[in-house]
């Protein structure tokens, strides 16, 4: 049987990742994705979120955490690399303070993947973050009075596809010269997993089959734009929700208040069903190993991250006057690695 593209790639990562401890009790990371931060155009997806992105660095800057960005933070496809950097100095300044108290690691994805060339991080990258290095992967292993814990694998996750990584000069070509201007004009989408509901739904049950054949190592990625915890995505949650709903129904058959709730849950599924797809099969029990950032280039301005801290693992939003995180999701990292 030939081998899954995108989980020999995942193995190829996990193998050459970068190794970095952490004990659980000091454990304080936030990882953020997918910025696509361009030239400050119409085809720009991180202008309505920039304010919402530095008001979130500040507060995890004073609180002492350490800064991932998990790749496609910059949009190379649709821009010069130069133009990028020119556009968004004020947001790589404040990076810069992570960077400055040694709290910052970079990862490159597919539209960033410059980064992974020493000439072009020389050249640009070095100015503002001197003798930084920008990784593919980084293995985080957590340790608890000495003893390793869990780890957790730390990757954008385009690795493997046709589309972003093996062919990914002629998607390069044809977003920069072609589609750019069409989305620019009409503010149409392009079909990516990011952005084309049946195309993520695949990538995000190839990526749960990889982690959960890897038992050992807990997966992180960014790519699909796809809030994920614990291997649920937010259609998957209201599913089961409405199963369990159900399920109460049967036993007490006229209670409107639970016949109303399934209506509205059913309601909400609905609506996302376009923009938000399920990883769970039926009613099969899925194991939380696979989490998703989400992005930080939602058109209405707020962002999601995977926060790490005070023993938990949270999936949380930030909105533009929020001082805090809006956690939505939160689970034990120590019940992560039982």
């Amino acid at each position: 049987m030939k081998p899954n593209p995108i989980h020999k790639a995942l193995d190829q990562a996990k193998d050459n990742a970068i190794s970095v401890e952490e004990t659980l009790e000091d454990l304080k990371w936030i990882i953020f994705s997918d910025h696509h931060r361009g030239r400050k155009d119409r085809a720009d997806d991180f202008v309505p979120c920039e304010a919402t992105y530095l008001n979130a660095l500040k507060y995890y800057l004073d609180k002492g955490f350490t800064l991932v960005l998990l790749g496609d933070v910059e949009e190379f496809w649709e821009n010069p690399l130069p133009m990028v950097m020119k556009r968004y100095k004020k947001v790589l300044e404040y990076e810069k303070r992570f960077y400055d108290n040694s709290r910052l690691y970079k990862i490159w994805g597919n539209h960033d993947d410059a980064w992974r060339y020493k000439g072009y991080l020389q050249k640009h990258l070095s100015l503002i973050f001197p003798e930084i290095n920008v990784h593919e992967s980084i293995t985080l292993n957590i340790t608890v009075e000495g003893k390793l814990k869990g780890k957790f694998l730390l990757i954008h996750g385009h690795q493997g596809t046709l589309e972003s990584d093996k062919y990914a000069f002629i998607s390069k070509f044809f977003v920069r010269y072609i589609w750019r201007n069409i989305q620019r004009l009409f503010r149409i989408p392009l079909s990516t997993p990011a952005k084309d509901a049946s195309l993520k739904s695949i990538h995000d049950k190839t990526m749960y089959s990889w982690s959960e054949k890897h038992e050992e190592t807990i997966l992180i990625c960014g790519h699909t734009h796809q809030p994920v915890f614990m291997s649920l995505t937010h259609a998957d949650r209201i599913k089961n929700k409405i199963r369990l709903l159900k399920e109460s129904l049967r036993e007490f058959p006229n209670n409107a208040a639970v016949k109303n709730e399934i209506e509205l849950a059913e309601q909400k599924l609905r609506q996302i069903s376009e923009k938000c797809t399920e990883i769970q099969s039926g009613e099969s029990e899925l194991k939380p190993y696979y989490f998703n950032s989400g992005c930080c280039s939602f058109g209405d301005g707020d962002i999601t991250g995977i926060q790490l801290a005070d023993n938990q693992i949270s999936l949380v939003k930030w909105n533009e006057n929020a001082d805090q995180p809006i956690v939505l999701e939160k689970e034990s990292i120590q019940n992560l690695f039982r």
